[in-house]
């Protein structure tokens, strides 16, 4: 069986260790993590970026190259990421490679697509329904949001693979996938795996992930105020890239007006070792989010045995089983989710407990090497092999 040549089209840190979102960084484990087996000879991820980067190549190892290329400022979506098209064309014409991965459903899938009829597309997110619960009723905005659902169907349909990574996105999209239909769940970085499990921990509450309305983080600051009634002492530490100032500046205010201003930290965006860090420290981790796919956050935090605190939505269930590894709400449960982080801020032994119980799934699960075989079985349905995924 000959040995693949990979070309990846994904998000990818520009400085190591300083990740932006989860598919960076599913990207950058799974990657180096796919090189190394046997069965692949040369993987290269192409990463396009609208800003200046210090480097435009990078060669962690000889099977292993990330090139950083321009791509478009605006516009992608109405011009179907043309320039990104034909960069990624010429690199595949040249390298030839076996197969090309989009990693998402939105302008990566439909650049790979596009460049190859050999493409394989990671589900990372519905980015169609994310839009869909932001954009307002103006016509500008309804176009762009017909332009991003005709966008995903368009590489839905003509992928030969496409990988959900959770049953919740699997139901979502059924219907709209042309070719062989997996499931793999994202991995998560060794690293989170090779640390010593921190022994007492703090009074503390971790939110990481990018500050957007969707993430719901005003919500967290409500639930977080009622909390401090059962756990004055608790802090809330929120961690991620703040791209969106002006909801970044309503955080700000909501924490202001609930009296949160001693017990709220502001951290921003880190990398993975001071994540580790600050997660470390915290006995819990929480999302309150509206809309989520498989969050890496959570994965995260459980490889790390860290008890998580959650909604209801999304392929969230799928990860945490309420009562075993962490808490499950409804969407909008402000007192339920307060409660719940009350309980284990003040309980350092269901805390571990639940901690175990999260590290035990992850590393049956989310290990980099496990899923890293199992994605080159799915390119190998592409290559009209056998092997079942």
């Amino acid at each position: 069986m000959p040995q693949l040549w990979i070309v990846m089209v994904s998000p990818y840190p520009v400085k190591p260790g300083m990740v932006v979102g989860g598919i960076e960084a599913v990207a950058s484990t799974l990657a180096p993590a796919i090189a190394a087996l046997d069965a692949v000879e040369h993987v290269t991820v192409l990463c396009f970026h609208h800003s200046e980067v210090p480097v435009h190549n990078v060669v962690p190892n000889d099977k292993l190259v990330v090139r950083y290329l321009r791509g478009q400022d605006r516009l992608a979506v109405l011009t179907r990421s043309i320039l990104e098209v034909l960069q990624t064309r010429r690199i595949v014409a040249e390298l030839q490679p076996h197969i090309v991965h989009g990693q998402e459903i939105g302008w990566c899938g439909d650049v790979a697509t596009q460049s190859s009829p050999n493409s394989v597309v990671t589900v990372h997110g519905l980015v169609h329904r994310e839009k869909a619960l932001s954009a307002s009723t103006k016509i500008e905005e309804t176009f762009r949001l017909s332009l991003l659902e005709n966008m995903v169907k368009r590489v839905l349909a003509r992928a030969k693979v496409t990988i959900s990574i959770s049953k919740y996105d699997a139901a979502a999209i059924g219907s709209l996938v042309g070719g062989h239909h997996v499931h793999i769940p994202n991995p998560i970085n060794s690293v989170f795996f090779n640390q010593p499990r921190s022994q007492a921990t703090e009074q503390r509450v971790l939110f990481a992930g990018v500050h957007v309305p969707r993430k719901n983080i005003e919500g967290l600051l409500e639930a977080f105020a009622l909390t401090l009634k059962h756990a004055p002492a608790a802090q809330l530490a929120l961690v991620g890239p703040t791209h969106d100032a002006a909801y970044v500046n309503t955080l700000y205010e909501r924490a202001i007006k609930l009296n949160l201003s001693n017990n709220v930290q502001f951290i921003g965006h880190i990398e993975n070792t001071r994540m580790i860090e600050e997660m470390q420290r915290s006995r819990v981790v929480a999302l309150f989010s509206h809309e989520e796919t498989a969050p890496t956050v959570l994965a995260q935090a459980m490889a790390l045995g860290k008890p998580v605190v959650a909604t209801r939505v999304g392929g969230i269930p799928e990860m945490v089983t309420d009562g075993v590894n962490g808490f499950l709400m409804k969407p909008g449960a402000i007192q339920d989710f307060a409660e719940r982080l009350a309980v284990l801020l003040r309980s350092p032994d269901l805390s571990e407990h639940m901690g175990a119980a999260g590290a035990a799934f992850a590393r049956q699960h989310l290990t980099p090497g496990a899923v890293a075989q199992r994605t080159v079985e799915a390119y190998r349905l592409v290559t009209n092999s056998s092997i079942s995924v």
